[in-house]
């Protein structure tokens, strides 16, 4: 029933297992597993992650390695469509090899789409638990906190009116590892989008949403995400990255703004790229991102016309109060007030010296 693409590059060996470990675990068992693999043979633990995958390969088909079609620059949106073009599956999902399922996931997701009476539902997804580590600096004392999250921004989901999904979609990601979509549906939008390395996965929904399909909400946490300074979105790695390669980024982020303009709500910033490389100059020659503190937003006679805009789309008027929620529903404040709610965990630990500290980021702590 399920295509599962596990896009990788340079995973640790610990993790991989894990993830791998954890479909070999599901309640559901009738998947096919494409593991896309971009990572050097030079690399260090390449020899013990290959032991990992072989391992967990032998005497079960429904496991299968491809190395990355481009393994100069390995980019995780090229991995997911060739992983996508491997499968026949009618149902496809793309799991972070350093994540993993718990195992009634599959189970649940099958029982889901099962069920499913509404033809215009093309993806279904369900909470992931975020777990997060970092150490706290007191100079003299250093503590390492590990804090676990509900990702729970799709509250509202069941309750919101159909013609608020694109809205909804353009600034508030579902997290892949929870995400389950119809095949023909991710074919039909030619999958990811190669000129993307970042949010490639928002891109993907919104032209599956803007086509007039849209997702199901399920109350369940159904996998497990990891954050940590190997990602390729982690925030150290991305501030010493190359001018070159920033600007590339957030480039690709202001395009996706400026494709999906008429879904933000009172947002006026670039009508075209041009008017970000304008910024950029402007800036000196420094990526600006959106929510960088300079965004515009409508006063006057412009925001007039943004609210007959939207009363056309509600078909009703609205007030100032029901603006702005609207408004914060497309421009990640949703997100930044609601992603972190629901708090159920958290463990210290102190660090004397600087060898618990490396051994404390070293240690895989799952809370």
């Amino acid at each position: 029933m399920f295509d599962i693409i596990i896009p990788i590059l340079k995973m640790k060996p610990r993790y991989l297992h894990d993830c791998l470990n954890s479909l070999k675990a599901q309640q559901y068992k009738k998947f096919k597993c494409y593991i896309i693999d971009g990572s050097p043979k030079d690399w260090e633990h390449y020899k013990e992650s290959m032991k990992v995958i072989k391992g967990m390969m032998k005497g079960d088909k429904r496991f299968e390695y491809h190395r990355h079609p481009n393994l100069d620059e390995p980019y995780v949106s090229e991995s997911q469509n060739y992983g996508l073009s491997l499968g026949s599956n009618p149902y496809v999902q793309f799991l972070g090899g350093d994540d993993f399922f718990y195992p009634h996931h599959l189970i649940s997701m099958k029982d889901a789409i099962d069920a499913e009476n509404d033809n215009d539902v093309g993806f279904w997804f369900s909470m992931v638990r975020l777990n997060s580590k970092i150490v706290l600096d007191f100079q003299t004392f250093k503590v390492g906190r590990v804090r676990s999250w509900l990702m729970n921004h799709y509250l509202s989901y069941p309750t919101m009116p159909k013609y608020l999904y694109p809205f909804f979609h353009t600034g508030n990601p579902i997290y892949m590892n929870g995400l389950v979509l119809k095949r023909e549906l991710v074919e039909a939008v030619d999958g990811f989008n190669v000129d993307y390395q970042i949010g490639e996965d928002i891109d993907m929904i919104m032209k599956i949403v803007v086509n007039g399909q849209h997702g199901r909400w399920l109350p369940y946490v159904g996998s497990y995400l990891r954050t940590h300074g190997g990602q390729a979105t982690d925030d150290e790695r991305i501030k010493n990255m190359s001018l070159e390669k920033r600007l590339k980024w957030s480039q690709q982020l202001a395009q996706k703004q400026i494709d999906y303009s008429e879904y933000k709500i009172g947002w006026k910033r670039w009508k075209t790229i041009d008017d970000w490389h304008k910024e950029v100059k402007e800036n000196g020659g420094q990526p600006v991102l959106e929510g960088d503190g300079k965004d515009k937003r409508f006063t006057g006679k412009e925001l007039e016309l943004e609210y007959e805009r939207l009363e056309k789309i509600i078909g009703t008027k609205i007030t100032p109060a029901h603006y702005e929620i609207l408004r914060g529903i497309t421009s990640g404040t949703w997100v930044e007030k609601t992603h972190f709610e629901l708090l159920d965990e958290e463990k210290l630990f102190l660090l004397r010296d600087d060898d618990e500290e490396n051994k404390f980021m070293e240690n895989d702590i799952v809370i």
